[in-house]
């Protein structure tokens, strides 16, 4: 039983599972009909929250508990305009009576998707935009304000990028169990997986995690945001992490393979091609990817499975994320007229 698996009630204690305000951490898995196959299946991580990205509020399931014990007042929070993580952490954040402090690449030029949501959440002049000219230098500048705040008493807390934080570490390993308590309710093993990394947290955790526990499956990573060996610099550090949680000596990881997108690669790019496959993906699946984060990785597995002729089931991970598909609306590919 999952449920009896010491790795398993570390997480549950870490995430805080019979507390009152602990995150739903289970979601469900389907067939997938837009790729024409049987053995596809996708896990939707997506209905874990209405409008935080559900991967990201899986680090968060374990990184909110700790900041609330140790009674932290603000956090600062580091990531694009469009990020996924910076938006989720807004709402986690301000839920549990957190104050966020957002250090931005930016400012963008039109605000659409994430970043115009993220207005309802934080002001604009409390946000801190750095230009990309000067994003190089960004811990400076932010460290900057870290003092200057805890010299006025505040208890501050620095969220890297993406949420790549070793106490993101728990949460990030709950989607591996996740996984097995899908396989065991479904019947089906999954010999391939299928998931999009920004930072990695939760992509790296699954490749620790597996290897923690022995299982056998390839891991697919579409690498979004950061460069393949950042990924593996990323994973590097996780594993150190997961050995250092769950006290266990990883020798070795699954296999993996490590794919950019094969469509608008620069990180927040979109084209047609993208929004067109939006629109299948709902019709055929009744499910809706945004085009920055879940649509590329539904794209880049399906260019992939044809490509290398995967055989076996096969799991895509929807992380969420479909109300940055707000500031696209009004491509004309979304119209009701073929």
């Amino acid at each position: 039983m999952i449920q009896d698996n010491e790795f398993y009630n570390k997480i549950v204690k870490a995430c805080r599972f019979d507390a009152a305000e602990s995150f739903n951490l289970q979601s469900r898995i389907h067939r997938l009909r837009w790729f024409g196959r049987s053995d596809i299946w996708v896990k939707r991580d997506d209905e874990l929250s209405f409008g935080v990205s559900g991967t990201k509020l899986r680090k968060h399931a374990s990184i909110i508990p700790v900041l609330k014990q140790e009674g932290v007042d603000e956090v600062v929070v580091i990531g694009g305009a469009n990020s996924n993580n910076v938006l989720s952490a807004a709402q986690t954040l301000t839920e549990n009576g957190i104050k966020i402090t957002p250090f931005l690449l930016g400012p963008p030029s039109h605000k659409q998707g994430n970043s115009k949501l993220l207005s309802l959440f934080v002001d604009d002049e409390d946000i801190h935009w750095i230009t990309r000219q000067h994003w190089i230098e960004r811990e400076s500048q932010i460290n900057s304000y870290v003092d200057k705040r805890k010299d006025q008493g505040i208890k501050i807390f620095v969220l890297p990028e993406g949420g790549h934080h070793r106490l993101a570490l728990p949460g990030s390993l709950s989607i591996l169990f996740d996984i097995l308590r899908n396989e065991k309710e479904s019947g089906v093993t999954f010999d391939h997986i299928f998931i999009d990394s920004g930072t990695g947290m939760v992509a790296q955790s699954l490749l620790a995690g597996a290897a923690a526990i022995g299982k056998k499956t390839i891991f697919h990573n579409v690498i979004l945001a950061d460069s393949f060996d950042d990924f593996e610099k990323g994973l590097r550090q996780v594993i150190q992490y997961t050995e250092d949680f769950l006290q266990v000596s990883i020798k070795s990881v699954p296999e993996y393979k490590l794919y950019y997108p094969v469509v608008a690669r620069s990180f927040g790019s979109t084209n047609s091609t993208i929004f067109s496959e939006i629109k299948s993906i709902a019709r055929e699946d009744g499910i809706l990817t945004d085009p920055v984060y879940s649509a590329k990785l539904f794209i880049t597995a399906k260019h992939t499975i044809q490509d290398q002729s995967l055989e076996g089931n096969i799991l895509l991970i929807h992380s969420g994320g479909a109300l940055a598909l707000s500031g696209f609306l009004d491509n004309p590919v979304f119209d009701n007229e073929e």
